[in-house]
């Protein structure tokens, strides 16, 4: 078959707008999505795609073959028996079903040839507020991932680098926000206002990547009540703000664990080497630390948790590098278990603090950090996590986070995750979270239970009113004896606030109870789905069934890392083959030398003379501490001194020579490289020959393998 003669892949995603409203700190938005169908027969077209974690679903409606339906949400197997019914009828139909938190997938059946459907699906979502910012973050993009899907063939999204989806998107910020200065950290925007409002068109807009919007708080501190009306019974929302703790913070045992799978090559690993250097800078001499790579495996920067000196922050900034996606998978479970090994090591103390901060943008299931999670818990030690784009497992990793008291911030590549991490540092460093006491007025109130909050964080409180109860909520953070008191008048219908009332309440529902919750509010959720049904005419009825076209999606801006190679400031860092002979006209040093070319090159020029006899104890003893004192002069010296055999034994006593090379020798000890030298060192220290290494030590040990490598 000839290229022309092959049929082109369909694409039947046509355009796309985004229409985002923000009140307060409430966003509204609506995306419309029109399916046009170019072929020349009847298809079904599959669309799965990411949603904020605790976005409320408001609604669907669809205008199919010139008529508008609107979805009603209903159990998920009535709701997906309607489809097929319909689909099987010759009608057309959509559904919209969640996969996992933070993924739903639309099903548009029945696209005849020729036409077009829209699709409108309208949302609520909080923004995220710390630190004296607010934040509108809406995934529009999936990252491909590394880990165990669950989900079937067809939903899964797939990528392809052709693939075009362009977005026409526009914000209105009405109400606390409407003057506050905004950052659009993913895109290029037009802004204007009318003086009651703030608009951004987003320029030149494409499905590639996340939205986000980061708000300067006022300087006064944020609270708000609301008395939300909810059919014969009312609801109470709070959301007021902590303030940030001045002046406590203690000494932390942290350990930095970054993702280094493939998924987090581009712009998120880029994102996790700023984390590194913004943890370096935020360390404190009394703290200790530890880094850890891992994928398919574990890769400790530092051989132990080291204090935190000059020494090893500046080692930090020199080993940012190293921070690469080209680790493999994603064994998630492993990398926390030897975090929890390396903080166990030092010990409890109550004055210090013991955490891991996790980066991933990977998928995991409960069995395999179930271990982690139960040593974590015993040991009092908090994973708080920052979960990279809308790929991560956080229907895993949020529990896990909570049930360690700790939190989950999410957190697209395209914005600067360093942030998030410190966010989460900041957070370490607190004893824990931090107690809040509301007291609504009523007694036949039933509040749900709060998140975890720490100081400086904000906090929406939700509780279940009687109707046509006017009262003031108290409430009281910690151990001060001031109270936030919020006034709550008559219940008005607030149909945002409300679904997102719905949402926390069926999130902290029992099994029994999220099927009537999800129901009552109109959510999409493990147990129900929205449907709608268009009834063709009988003569315009679709005939078998239709094709089904999974929408391919676009691969997600700033994935894409450079993979060209770059020479080293002391060499070529490839291997080559070339004669000996050749050695000299290369910039190689003993650095970048392969070990094999260097063996060979240097061997010759070794004339060590055979044993006589076996070394003595004594002598092997003596020999063992010439090493030792020549290694740390090398590799502990403040000069820019560079490793080489030749370099260690103009050191040692040229009495001693003929044996050092023979202790080698009958030892299978090599001495080649630098890598070389740090192991022997290391050898050397835990055999007892000299002074423990210290951590500072530790860390110029952790760099001239870096640079050895």
């Amino acid at each position: 078959m000839n290229r022309s003669s092959r049929r082109r892949p369909l694409q039947p995603l046509a355009s796309s707008e985004l229409q985002v409203t923000i009140t307060d700190l409430i966003a509204e938005y609506e995306l419309h999505h029109v399916f046009r169908n170019d072929g020349a027969e009847s298809i079904e077209a599959v669309y799965s795609f990411p949603v904020p974690l605790d976005a409320a679903f408001m609604g669907m409606e669809a205008t199919l073959a010139g008529e508008k339906r609107v979805a009603q949400v209903l159990p998920r197997q009535q709701a997906s028996r309607n489809y097929n019914d319909a689909i099987a009828d010759g009608d057309s139909a959509v559904l919209l079903e969640r996969l996992e938190p933070g993924m739903l997938c639309v099903n548009l059946g029945n696209l005849k040839p020729g036409e077009e459907g829209e699709i409108v699906l309208r949302f609520a979502a909080a923004l995220q507020t710390a630190d004296g910012s607010a934040r509108f973050s809406l995934p529009l993009v999936h990252r491909p991932r590394y880990g165990r899907s669950m989900l079937e063939e067809l939903d899964e999204p797939r990528h392809d680098f052709t693939v075009e989806h362009p977005l026409a998107a526009s914000i209105r910020i009405q109400g606390l926000l409407a003057r506050s200065p905004v950052n659009c950290a993913t895109h290029g925007a037009r802004f204007s206002t009318d003086g009651n409002a703030q608009y951004l068109q987003l320029n030149q807009a494409m499905l590639d990547r996340d939205v986000v919007l980061v708000f300067d708080l006022p300087e006064e501190r944020v609270a708000q009540g609301h008395l939300i009306a909810d059919g014969d019974a009312a609801i109470g929302m709070l959301t007021f703000t902590t303030p940030k703790r001045i002046g406590v913070e203690g000494p932390c045992d942290l350990c930095l664990v970054l993702d280094g799978s493939g998924s987090m090559s581009g712009d998120a690993i880029q994102q996790s080497r700023d984390a590194l250097r913004a943890v370096a800078g935020a360390l404190q001499d009394d703290d200790r630390v530890q880094i850890l790579r891992f994928g398919s495996r574990s890769v400790p920067l530092f051989r132990r948790p080291l204090k935190a000196s000059v020494r090893v922050r500046d080692a930090m900034l020199t080993l940012v590098e190293t921070i690469n996606s080209d680790l493999g998978g994603t064994e998630m479970g492993d990398a926390l278990e030897r975090s929890i090994d390396a903080l166990s090591a030092l010990g409890r103390h109550p004055e210090r603090t013991q955490a891991i901060i996790l980066v991933t943008d990977g998928a995991v299931q409960p069995g395999e950090i179930k271990n982690a999670q139960a040593r974590a818990i015993e040991a009092g030690i908090r994973i708080f996590i920052v979960a990279v784009g809308s790929s991560a497992g956080v229907d895993v990793l949020r529990p896990l986070a909570a049930s360690t008291r700790a939190v989950l911030e999410r957190a697209v590549p395209a914005e600067p995750i360093d942030e998030a991490v410190m966010r989460q540092f900041r957070r370490a460093r607190e004893v824990g979270p931090l107690p809040i006491r509301i007291d609504w007025g009523s007694q036949e109130s039933s509040p749900l239970p709060l998140d975890i909050t720490y100081p400086g964080d904000a906090v929406t409180a939700v509780a279940m009113l009687p109707v046509g109860w006017s009262l003031s909520a108290r409430v009281r953070l910690g151990s001060s004896i001031e109270e936030l008191v919020l006034d709550l008048d008559t219940a008005k219908a607030a149909p945002a606030l409300r679904a997102l009332a719905g949402h926390r309440a069926w999130l902290q529902a029992t099994s029994e109870d999220r099927e009537r919750l999800a129901l009552r509010y109109g959510l999409i959720t493990d147990e129900t789905s929205a449907v709608l049904v268009k009834v063709r005419a009988e003569e315009d009825k679709a005939e078998g069934l239709p094709r089904v076209v999974p929408i391919t999606h676009m691969v997600p801006e700033g994935m894409v890392a450079s993979r060209t190679l770059r020479p080293r400031a002391n060499g070529i860092a490839v291997a080559c083959s070339m004669p000996l002979s050749d050695l000299d006209a290369c910039e190689y040093d003993d650095f970048s030398i392969p070990a094999f070319l260097r063996r060979q090159a240097e061997e010759p020029e070794v004339e060590a003379k055979p044993a006589k006899e076996p070394l003595s104890p004594e002598r092997v003893t003596r020999i063992r501490q010439a090493l030792r004192v020549a290694l740390d002069e090398i590799l502990f010296s403040e000069g820019s001194m560079r490793f080489s055999a030749s370099a260690v034994m103009d050191l040692i006593d040229p009495q001693l020579h003929d044996d050092v090379h023979q202790y080698l020798k009958e030892s299978s000890i090599e001495l080649w490289t630098a890598e070389d030298a740090c192991r022997l060192l290391e050898e050397l220290a835990e055999g007892g020959v000299g002074a423990e290494l210290t951590d500072a030590q530790e860390a110029c040990l952790a760099v001239w393998r870096h640079e050895a490598v």
